[in-house]
């Protein structure tokens, strides 16, 4: 195959800055939330910004993953909607920097992106707009590149567009027909609030990968971790319930794995699932087990945690052949 894993998301060019506490209540936010803005509050904060340091970095929960899949050697390709302005051009050289192989289309729509505000407590308020990230079509999959990858990886913010709906179930039946294994994340709790019918029924007739934390799978099935975990199962071939740093359970058809978290000193969870997510599916795609996928998820995932960025930034390859031989 040409490629290990292929990746369907929102390219959000996160720019983080530091700011006081005024700045967050005159721009009428919450501090330490996540907001939804219009591209007009989008356009104001980031003017708002030009006197800050910002530092930008590509992101998006299926971008972050395809960057461990990178950083750990494997060869990821990226599809989405960028913007046709200095942001998207941004954008996609971080991720061309990276080493992500990308399929960005790009529109007259402002770039999306995420605006990370970190107060002087360490506290993060972000405010995102996702921008050009809507516009994504049918007609902007390549269908033979999906052929031509063993996984096939959604995240499920992109139910939230009737075109983006629309898109990645015409990719994911194309990866069914062709035998590309297809990923699927939960992403959050208010997305499976929002679209259970159109969860449900992807779970049913797409999946077989399926990553939740313990708050998502309890409100997708009404149940606890252990049995929250084995109800998932049974739609797909391997359901994964991250629990924070207890680790996580992996279940497949061997039964149900209990994977270890790594003991780290915890400075930002931002993108650790993401992380996780991207270790994972390295490691299925690279023919490993899920119980050594599981370690080499938990490790990356840790190595986010420990940090200041959602992602990481360095190469993990030596660490991870000695997870592997362990």
């Amino acid at each position: 195959m040409k490629y290990d894993i292929i990746g369907i998301g929102y390219p959000l060019l996160d720019k983080v800055a530091k700011v006081s506490e005024d700045f967050i209540i005159r721009n009428g936010l919450t501090k330490s939330k996540m907001h939804l803005i219009s591209s007009e509050q989008s356009r104001r904060i980031l003017s708002m910004l030009d006197e800050h340091s910002v530092k930008n970095y590509p992101g998006g929960s299926a971008a972050n993953s395809l960057a461990t899949v990178c950083r750990l050697g494997g060869k990821p390709l990226f599809l989405g909607m960028t913007g046709n302005d200095s942001n998207g051009n941004t954008y996609c050289n971080l991720i061309n920097d990276i080493g992500i192989v990308s399929d960005l289309k790009s529109c007259d729509e402002i770039q999306g992106t995420c605006i990370v505000m970190v107060t002087p407590d360490a506290e993060r308020t972000m405010a995102t707009h996702l921008g050009a990230g809507t516009k994504l079509t049918k007609e902007h999959i390549e269908l033979n590149d999906i052929s031509n990858s063993k996984i096939l990886h959604i995240e499920g913010y992109q139910l939230d567009g009737e075109k983006q709906k629309e898109a990645v179930l015409h990719a994911m039946e194309h990866a069914k027909k062709n035998n590309v294994l297809v990923s699927i994340d939960l992403a959050d709790r208010a997305l499976i609030e929002r679209h259970r019918d159109k969860i449900n029924m992807i779970i049913k007739d797409y999946a077989d990968i399926i990553f939740a934390n313990e708050d998502e799978a309890e409100k997708l099935t009404g149940k606890k971790l252990i049995e929250a975990v084995e109800e998932i199962k049974k739609f797909c071939k391997i359901a994964i319930v991250k629990i924070g740093e207890q680790g996580s359970l992996v279940m497949d058809n061997n039964g149900l794995h209990k994977i270890k978290g790594f003991k780290v000193d915890a400075i930002n969870t931002t993108g650790a699932g993401d992380a996780y997510a991207g270790g994972f599916l390295y490691g299925i795609s690279h023919g490993l087990d899920v119980k050594t996928s599981g370690k080499i998820a938990s490790y990356v995932a840790a190595q986010v945690v420990a940090s200041h960025d959602s992602m990481i930034n360095r190469n993990l390859q030596q660490e991870i052949k000695n997870i592997i031989k362990e």
